[in-house]
């Protein structure tokens, strides 16, 4: 069952779920603050007390109630639970002798300072089911004491926290995001239930369109009968109690509700888990209800695997729970009554395939997923300088399973065939792109830097920052390894723009490890290597520096005694964030030289960007200077100490030495 909101419906508030109070201060003597500070130095206190409390029926007697004190800036509490009974302790048991009813419970929160915050919810007690609570269900900040709201759906185990985003949210102001790759974020809450018990678990979902796999998977887990916490993909797999995989990419822009239905079995504690698929996803305001007697639909679920051998034959691997039997079509003609079949289609296309899972009582569950299936291809060429003109080089085709081949040779010219030869007009350094396409409309691209000179050239690696990523007719799902050559200790592999594996041209050429020992141990940052963003310049890709001990590094050779200009382009997103810009002559293992004079004898050259944030924040400035290399090698070392994550980060592009 599913059910289309717009964005901006209002909300509706589940009662037995966190209860975030909404502040009441009582009315304070303004000389309260300005006449009697105790010692000198003293600030006036601003924050006041929010009351604010979650609660849980007992399995054993409905009637016993546990409170827990979620208020902040409080000292005292006072409790008054509705039936005439009070109580001074900050995290209560209470008993509703009276029985089954509505209890409109009050916290009075109090400071130091006699300031009080107040908070009243509607308890309602009745016997039946257990009703479990979700932590911060709709991830909004401060649903639970310095919550950011996530911190209760975190497991390091499985994968890495969910981000936050503000927009677009279902409810309130905040929802879980899960950005791209496949499974590298989740989220995770254990929660108690009665066993043996129905459950109806609800959330609303969106994703982006057009996505390599649109899907979000969210399932129940059961941790008492696995005997704890879930810490691999394969205790999951084998836990699951539940779950559905929604797949509607149709409107970004408006969020769906989704109903799992399940039974706790042998379970009193639950989780919760969900993760996406190839696709930006967002999730918002879960709620669980006690379901109604009797059985449960099954779960529907499978994945999907291309063979390696034969591209037209797929694997599909049932994930369906509670099911007997099982149905396929495969969107072609056929269908399979197998569990786990394997089908070979006729033609490469576009096809959906439907699983329908039927239980012991005929209640039935279906998935449908859609797979594109594209005819492989490799796309590879070699390239040779002439041995009369420098200018000219042949270009030979290695690309396997291609139907045509595009060759773009980074001066404007293209060319369309096999193996072309090209003369470029001046010197310089071009990337080559060859991009191959297979008969089915599939992709791949090749990339190579040509050096075009009749004396020394200097290279700069990778300078745009557009090597992978998001270079013209390059498809791959890695963007990080354009920043791979600006990073002091590389990889020894990188991904090419197919996302393949491959050895990094840039590791044999310098490793320092000790200075990116010392930044950790100055800054404490974890990482010195900027990182890959898509607000480069042009609508490139390009670097960024966010934490204090990153740094843009690379050795580049030069001719000794000789004068070059230098250029970079950069911005910042927020102001006083200025960057320091280091030509040295050697590999320093550590900052204290240039730290005490930018004229340290490491440094051939420096030179300060004053903060660069404009009146348009996203406009790139151009910076350059001369230096004059005092030796062969020189790096390119650039830092800026003033950024902090999320609020004022720079970022650059477009790096050069020219003669």
């Amino acid at each position: 069952m599913k059910f289309k909101i717009n964005f901006f419906s209002k909300s509706k508030f589940l009662l037995m779920a966190i209860i975030t109070a909404s502040l009441v201060v009582s009315c304070v003597n303004d000389g309260l603050f300005r006449d009697d500070l105790p010692d000198a130095n003293s600030k006036v206190d601003t924050v006041f007390p929010a009351a604010s409390f979650s609660f849980a029926s007992s399995s054993e007697d409905f009637r016993i109630v546990s409170f827990s004190n979620l208020s902040t800036e409080a000292a005292t509490y006072s409790w008054d639970f509705g039936d005439g009974n009070t109580s001074t302790e900050q995290n209560p048991t209470f008993t509703f002798e009276d029985g089954e009813g509505t209890y409109p419970v009050t916290l009075t929160a109090t400071d130091g300072n006699g300031v009080t915050g107040s908070n009243t919810v509607d308890v309602i007690v009745q016997e039946g089911p257990f009703q479990p609570i979700i932590l911060e269900a709709g991830f909004e900040d401060n649903e639970i004491e310095n919550g950011d709201g996530r911190d209760s759906w975190r497991n390091s185990d499985l994968g890495g926290v969910i981000q936050i985003t503000g927009s677009p949210v279902s409810f309130g102001d905040q929802g879980a995001k899960l950005p791209t790759p496949a499974g590298d974020r989740v989220g995770y809450q254990e929660i108690t239930v009665d066993a043996d018990s129905n459950y109806d678990l609800f959330f609303y979902y969106t994703m982006l369109a057009n996505s390599g796999d649109p899907s979000i998977t969210v399932s129940v887990l059961g941790v008492t009968e696995n005997g704890g916490t879930f810490t691999t993909d394969e205790e999951v797999a084998n836990g699951t109690i539940a779950s559905v995989t929604v797949t509607d990419d149709e409107d970004p822009e408006v969020y769906i509700q989704q109903q799992l239905s399940f039974n706790s079995g042998s379970n009193n504690t639950v989780a919760i888990y969900f993760t996406n698929g190839e696709v930006e996803a967002r999730l918002d305001n879960f709620t669980i209800d006690i379901g109604t007697a009797g059985a449960v639909p099954p779960s529907a679920g499978f994945t999907v695997e291309q063979s390696e051998v034969d591209f037209l034959e797929y694997t599909f691997t049932n994930s369906s729970t509670g099911g007997v039997s099982f149905e396929w079509d495969f969107g072609d003609g056929n269908t399979s009554i197998e569990e786990s079949p394997i089908h070979t289609y006729a033609t490469a296309g576009m096809y959906d395939v439907t699983l329908t899972a039927t239980n012991d009582v005929n209640l039935t569950a279906d998935l449908t997923r859609s797979i594109n299936i594209l005819s492989p291809v490799s796309a590879a060429f070699t390239s040779m300088v002439d041995a009369g003109d420098y200018r000219t080089f042949s270009f030979m085709d290695a690309s396997e399973g291609a139907e045509t081949l595009l060759w773009e040779f980074g001066d404007g010219f293209q060319f369309t065939g096999m193996n072309p030869t090209h003369t470029y007009d001046e010197d310089g350094i071009y990337t080559v792109v060859l991009t191959a396409t297979s008969i089915t409309g599939n992709i791949s691209s090749a990339t190579e830097e040509l050096v075009v000179s009749d004396g020394f050239v200097v290279q700069v690696i990778n300078g745009n920052f557009d090597l992978y990523g998001t270079t013209a007719g390059c498809t791959g799902e890695s963007t990080g390894d354009n920043a791979d050559p600006w990073d002091m200790t590389t990889n020894s592999t990188i991904k090419d723009c197919d996302g393949t594996d491959i050895p990094s041209p840039y590791a044999d050429l310098w490793d320092n490890g000790a200075l990116d020992s010392w930044l950790d141990g100055f800054y404490g940052d974890g990482s010195e290597q900027a990182g890959s963003t898509s607000d480069g310049n042009n609508d490139t890709r390009g670097a960024k520096l966010e934490e204090a001990g990153r740094r843009l590094y690379q050795v580049v050779t030069v001719q000794q005694g000789q004068t070059y200009t230098f250029s970079i382009d950069s911005r910042t997103s927020g102001a006083g964030a200025n960057s320091d810009v280091f030509i040295l002559n050697t590999q320093i293992e550590d900052e204290t030289g240039i730290n005490a004079s930018t004229s340290d004898a490491a440094v051939d050259a420096y030179f300060e960007i004053t903060n660069d944030l404009n009146a348009d924040s996203s406009a790139f400035v151009t910076s350059t200077f001369t230096f004059t290399a005092s030796t062969n090698q020189v790096v390119i070392y650039v830092r800026n100490v003033n950024v902090e994550d999320n609020v004022t980060e720079a970022f650059y592009d477009n790096i050069t030495i020219t003669q």
